[in-house]
């Protein structure tokens, strides 16, 4: 029966997710809607997460191994499994996320604003949005202005607010 089988789904990990939608077409549907997720919040059996920005290590021996790091990457730890997980790279960025972004979780997705180019230095207006429903990376309009180092905020209606910091030239910007 679908629905028992949707109810035992909804009590599992989110860690098991990417394994129990190669099972069937039917469970990859259901897995990949957004109502699934928000059945899960309803029936008390969704899971609170902490996304850390995170140095990628590289170099393999134990003096190296942190010195000269650049590369940054987004890392979940699920403190009632005690597990860590990190997710994916942007397709764009494939050896780490932008410097200086900023990050916000808005209605099951990490959106990953601005910051600078990890390869050229360059302040940037690009916006990333992980889907955690697909499992996947998209990306999102730009921002309207090139920005740095700026400050952002979330309204409980999901828009996200973005103001100052500094363009690709570093000069202060008194725009939102």
């Amino acid at each position: 029966d679908d629905e028992i089988g949707r109810e035992c789904l909804l009590k599992v990990s989110y860690n098991s997710h990417d394994k129990l939608k190669a099972v069937c077409r039917s469970w990859e549907a259901m897995l990949s809607s957004p109502q699934f997720y928000e059945d899960r919040k309803i029936s008390g059996t969704s899971e609170q997460f902490i996304c850390l920005i995170q140095a990628i290590p590289k170099g393999n021996s134990a003096d190296d191994k942190w010195q000269a790091t650049r590369a940054y990457g987004l890392t979940l730890y699920d403190p009632l499994q005690g597990a860590w997980d990190r997710l994916p790279s942007i397709p764009q960025f494939p050896d780490g996320i932008p410097l200086f972004c900023e990050c916000f979780w808005v209605d099951q997705k990490l959106v990953m604003i601005g910051g600078w180019n990890p390869s050229r230095w360059e302040a940037m207006n690009s916006v990333f949005i992980y889907d955690f429903t697909s499992g996947k990376w998209r990306r999102g309009a730009d921002m309207e202005r090139i920005r740095s180092f700026f400050a952002c905020a979330v309204s409980p209606s999901g828009l996200i607010y973005v103001a100052g910091g500094h363009e690709n030239n570093k000069n202060a910007l008194r725009t939102c």
